[in-house]
Formats: C-alpha cells, sequence, structure tokens
C-alpha cells in the first residue's frame, strides 16, 4: 500500500502505541483486499460490542480519544469504569464518542453524500451507502475502532465508485411490496451479493431504514439501489413472486408472549406513532419491549411515556444483549433480521407484519383523544 508520511510515522510507532496499532490493523485489512492507499473518512460507527468486546481495541480507544465522530452499537464495553473513562475523554478530546445506538444518522452521526465513512453494524453501513449516499466498505469491531483513531481506512469494496453500479435489478410490483422489512430480507436470499436496484418501491425513511437491516443481514449487501420506475434495459432482472412472499410470512406463523419493536432502533416518528396509536387503548395482552436511542426518546417525552406505560422502553440498548432473558420467550418483533439473529442464538422467535403488530399492541377502539 501507499502510504502518507503521517501514517508511515504513525505505523512506526512515532505516534505513540494506539496509532500503531490501528495503522497494523489496517494494513492488515487492507492487504487482504489488495487496497492501494488509505482513504480519509469523516466518521465512523462502531458494531459488535455486544458480541465482541475486545479489549485492546477499546483500550487503545480509550488512551488516544477518537480523531472523528465516532458511534456505536448499543452494549459491549460502555458501562460502569469504562463509562466514567468514556466520559472522562468526552471532556478532555475535542471530538465526542457518542454512544450507542444501531442507527447513528439518527443521533448526530449524519456523514454528507460522497463521503467515506468507516461505519460497521449491518444495518448502519448499508444505511449509510443507500440512503445518506455516504461511502462505506464492511467494518469489523477492530477495524472501525482503528479507523476512529487514526481517521482512514483501507480502499475497498462500496469506496471504490465502480463497485457502487447496480448489478441486478429487483422488480416489485405488488401491493405487499409496502412490507419493506420482508421485501429487504427476500431479496437477500434471492440476489445475495449482488448490489440490487429495487424497482417499484418508495419507503419512508423509518421503512428504509428497516429495509436496510433486513437487506444486509448476513453483511453480503451493504449497498442498494431504490427506483420507482421501470429497471433499465441492459440490466439482469429478478422478480420477487407473490408465491414466495405469502410462504415467508406462512412459515411466521405462531402464538407469542413477548413483541420487540425498534431494530434498528426506533426514530422519533417511530415512537410518535405508535405511542399516538396506542393512547386509550386496551393493554395489550402480551408484553411489548420497546428500543432506541435516549435521544430519539428525549425528543418526544408524551409518546414515549405511552409506550412505557404499554411495556418496557429501553433506551441505549440492543435486544441481543438481552438474550439469556429472551431464551424462555416465545417473541414476535418487527424486523425479519432481528428475528433470525434471535432464531441463530437459540430463542423461539418471528417475524410479525406491521398489521399483527398493530392488532397485538393497539388492541380495540381509543377511548381518548390522540397525543398531539
Amino acid at each position: 500500500m501507499i502510504l502518507t508520511k503521517e501514517q508511515e510515522d504513525a505505523l512506526s510507532g512515532r505516534r505513540g502505541p494506539a496509532a500503531q496499532w490501528a495503522l497494523e490493523t489496517l494494513c492488515r485489512l487492507g492487504e487482504v483486499h489488495n487496497s492501494r492507499v488509505m482513504v480519509p473518512v469523516r466518521s465512523v460507527h462502531i458494531p459488535d460490542w455486544y458480541a465482541n468486546r475486545s479489549s485492546e481495541a477499546w483500550e487503545h480507544l480509550l488512551s488516544s480519544g477518537a480523531a472523528v465522530p465516532t458511534t456505536a452499537n448499543p452494549g459491549g464495553p460502555l458501562r460502569g469504569l469504562a463509562a466514567e473513562r468514556a466520559r472522562q475523554l468526552e471532556r478532555l478530546r475535542p471530538t465526542r464518542v457518542y454512544t450507542c445506538t444501531c442507527a447513528p444518522y439518527l443521533a448526530g452521526n449524519h456523514p454528507p453524500a460522497g463521503a467515506a465513512v468507516a461505519w460497521g453494524g449491518r444495518a448502519a453501513g448499508a444505511f449509510a451507502n443507500s440512503v445518506l449516499g455516504a461511502r462505506s466498505a464492511a467494518e469489523t469491531f477492530e477495524s472501525a475502532a482503528a479507523s476512529a483513531i487514526v481517521a482512514v481506512t483501507p480502499e475497498r469494496g462500496p469506496l471504490i465508485d465502480e463497485r457502487r453500479q447496480p448489478t441486478v435489478a429487483v422488480t416489485v410490483s405488488h401491493t405487499i411490496a409496502n412490507d419493506h422489512s420482508l421485501l429487504g430480507w427476500l431479496i437477500s436470499c434471492l440476489a445475495p451479493g449482488e448490489v440490487p436496484l429495487i424497482c417499484g418501491v418508495a419507503p419512508d425513511h423509518d421503512e428504509v431504514k428497516r429495509l436496510a437491516f433486513s437487506i444486509n443481514r448476513q453483511g453480503s449487501m451493504p449497498l442498494f439501489r431504490l427506483s420507482r420506475g421501470a429497471p433499465p434495459p441492459g440490466l439482469d432482472g429478478v422478480d420477487v413472486p407473490v408465491s414466495v412472499w405469502e410462504d415467508a410470512l406462512r412459515s411466521h406463523d405462531g402464538d407469542v408472549d413477548l413483541v420487540i419493536m425498534g431494530c434498528p432502533h426506533l426514530s422519533e416518528q417511530d415512537i410518535n406513532r405508535w405511542g399516538r396509536l396506542s393512547k386509550g387503548r386496551r393493554m395489550p395482552e402480551v408484553e411489548a419491549w420497546f428500543f432506541t436511542s435516549r435521544l430519539c426518546a428525549d425528543k418526544c417525552p408524551a409518546t414515549a411515556s405511552v409506550l412505557r406505560s404499554r411495556g418496557k422502553l429501553f433506551v441505549d440498548m440492543c435486544p441481543l444483549t438481552l438474550l439469556d432473558e429472551l431464551r424462555s420467550r416465545s417473541v414476535a418483533c418487527d424486523s425479519c433480521g432481528l428475528a433470525e439473529c434471535l432464531r441463530r442464538n437459540g430463542v423461539k422467535a418471528r417475524y410479525a407484519p406491521s398489521d399483527e403488530l398493530r392488532s397485538i399492541l393497539a388492541p380495540g377502539r381509543p377511548a381518548t383523544a390522540s397525543v398531539q
């Protein structure tokens, strides 16, 4: 790889042990991908703290601080003493380390279109590439922490313009295309590893958030495109037939005793929508857990209070950090990707479409006016 003088100094240890570790980590990653250069990044999002607590990476990040705005998925080291050390760094360093959400673009980490970033996490990375128009390759816990320290990442994957072009057109013409979480899950099954141009859909901001997580559930589809029109000529096509869709829903039948909402995290609009829908209705017969960031919950206290009254509202947390509690439950959730992750970890879980979730969480007619 071609390194700058500053990067060579870091690699040799002249900028301290944290920067040396970071450049060594990123150079190894660059060798795997035959990268030519390091690309400067505008921000970082660190994934997988709930499953991969690399003490070396964490200690180096704490000792040096982050060189660019950095967010992190929920879970992991930011608790207890580590949380206090992070707060100390925030007072001492010009660039804060923000936590903890799988939707960092809802919590202040919002790069401009075209910017190179180092965003890990299946939901965050796909959203950055496909919706925000930023450029990010897949990142692990260690590579993202290293990028936060030295503000670069190896040039590879979707960071390269030629690799951002659609490779297959996905035609979605039937009305059930409005179920964007299921749509993403099915596309990931039908065209793995492709850059799909999804034609005939127009999801809103919150629906495309759910689409991004489901389509990149295995980390192999970090980039997709959306088009309301017909696919362009010359691009191979994949149709999502109604029969496949119906089979997927049919396989998810079954009673539940817990509903999980918020994977990816509920936005302010999500909280308002579900809070207003639930206001004044009968209590659900099953327990409900809602997951969001503290920032989003604080923005809408009235509707967040409604959700708390109808179950539990978890802030800055992820359902996957509560696996021990979930293994004794029968779970329905608003995310195909989460349902699959839970099943892989021994939890009885299934996806529930929005109509079913409304009937479970907001039964009966409202007795009072909705929250304004």
